[in-house]
């Protein structure tokens, strides 16, 4: 079995196809429509950092980026550094847990900085940090937990089911 040789470049431009590929094929979501941006990854670190403009469709009653829009971007990170980390088509978030700071002005520009605490087989463990750009001060802060699931092999598995 041919095993991808994981490194620095490897991450970037993974990441990069990723986000990408959330353009093309989710344009109506929300992950799309937050537009991601790569700013920087580390291998040996295993972390990443993913820049989300604050948009006005974003804002909550007082004028800021919405919790939830928060909670999503670092949802979006995180994703993004599961499964990479992983090497899956598929990692869905199984706990996420957020706190807010202090706003984050439409038209800034949050800076989500996710770090994997723990990579295992079948579960990876992540924090991160959100900065408002234009100030640097935190805003946010999230762990998360996701499942690392091959869904190519789940599909495989699901076709034998009942078959001798």
């Amino acid at each position: 079995m041919y095993m991808k040789k994981l490194d620095q470049g490897t991450m970037e431009t993974s990441i990069k196809a990723e986000i990408e590929k959330m353009y093309r094929n989710q344009i109506d979501s929300v992950n799309a429509m937050m537009k991601p941006e790569f700013a920087d990854c580390s291998f040996e670190g295993k972390t990443l950092i993913i820049a989300f403009p604050v948009l006005e469709w974003e804002k909550n009653r007082v004028g800021a980026m919405h919790g939830g829009m928060i909670a999503a971007a670092f949802d979006i990170a995180f994703g993004l550094l599961a499964r990479f980390l992983a090497s899956q088509n598929f990692a869905p978030t199984i706990q996420l847990e957020t706190v807010f700071i202090r706003p984050i002005p439409i038209g800034d520009v949050f800076m989500v900085h996710v770090k994997a605490n723990l990579a295992g087989r079948k579960l990876t463990h992540l924090y991160g940090e959100g900065f408002v750009k234009s100030t640097g001060k935190l805003a946010a802060t999230a762990t998360s937990s996701y499942f690392n699931e091959d869904t190519n092999q789940r599909a495989i598995s699901e076709e034998n089911v009942g078959k001798p």
